[in-house]
């Protein structure tokens, strides 16, 4: 009993020591974003003595960042929707249909995965400019697509393996088609499954870089991360300000992240035994 106990404790205090470490630098993103520019070159100080809001009125009314938010959030919905759709009818079809070589379709939606997606910027540049879509947001949403797609239609074949098809037969059995049953019935059982899996493939998209940074030249259609990198000048860095610019970018993460929250566990867990 001693023993167990002494485990338990043993456990509770890693996971404390973890915690305080990976809450240590969203601290330091929040403190430095409410001092002020002698307080943030103050190495001593880690605590603002006079907490300030300058730097959240700059980014918000002096400075475009808010237009940058906008577009990601287009993109980032865009994306998340396009890919759940897709995604959720992709994953029926592996789990309740005969298909010729499954496997080997799956496995070829799984490979996209393993490119780096750095080696994949120069075919991506020279599709979307053949397309006309280079310098475009809906450019960034069909790339990030491309990359989003393949895990979320692996994600929502696992949580669909884990679902009770009795059900659905029943529908079939009452009368219901196959679209019917699908929309009044898969789809409301695989809620838990589909909104963590929007959650994920919100995230990937809001918070990507690279691409934006590759095919976006234009100041109009800047995404919040470019958004939050132009605070870095030629010669000086707007610290106060690229703190409080990242602190509002997290604001549409944290609220999905809420409204989610119940059905995120359940969702990741689900098809863990099945697949």
């Amino acid at each position: 009993m001693k023993i167990k106990r002494s485990m338990l404790a043993i456990c509770y205090i890693i996971v404390i020591i973890t915690l305080l470490i990976s809450c240590f630098p969203l601290l330091q993103l929040v403190l430095t974003s409410l001092k002020t520019e002698s307080q943030i070159f103050n190495i001593r100080q880690i605590f603002p003595t006079s907490i300030t809001f300058a730097n959240y009125y700059r980014v918000v009314f002096k400075a475009n960042f808010f237009m940058y938010f906008m577009n990601s959030v287009f993109v980032a919905f865009f994306t998340t929707a396009i890919c759940i759709v897709l995604a959720a009818m992709a994953a029926y079809g592996f789990c309740r249909f005969n298909i010729v070589g499954s496997r080997h379709l799956r496995m070829g939606i799984l490979y996209v995965r393993m490119f780096p997606g750095i080696l994949l910027s120069v075919p991506y540049y020279i599709i979307m400019r053949k397309l006309g879509l280079a310098n475009t947001l809906t450019g960034l949403i069909l790339i990030y697509c491309s990359f989003s797609l393949p895990f979320c239609i692996w994600y929502l074949r696992a949580f669909f393996m884990s679902l009770p098809w009795e059900i659905e037969e029943s529908a079939f059995i009452d009368g219901a088609g196959r679209a019917k049953a699908f929309l009044l019935i898969v789809l409301p059982m695989a809620r838990p499954g589909i909104l963590s899996t929007s959650l994920l493939a919100f995230i990937t998209s809001w918070e990507e870089f690279m691409f934006a940074n590759l095919f976006i030249t234009s100041t109009s259609k800047k995404t919040v991360q470019l958004g939050v990198r132009s605070f870095i000048g030629e010669y000086s860095t707007d610290w106060g300000g690229m703190m409080a610019a990242a602190m509002i970018s997290l604001i549409p993460v944290i609220a999905f992240f809420a409204l989610v929250q119940k059905n995120l566990v359940s969702g990741i867990t689900a098809g863990a035994v099945k697949g």
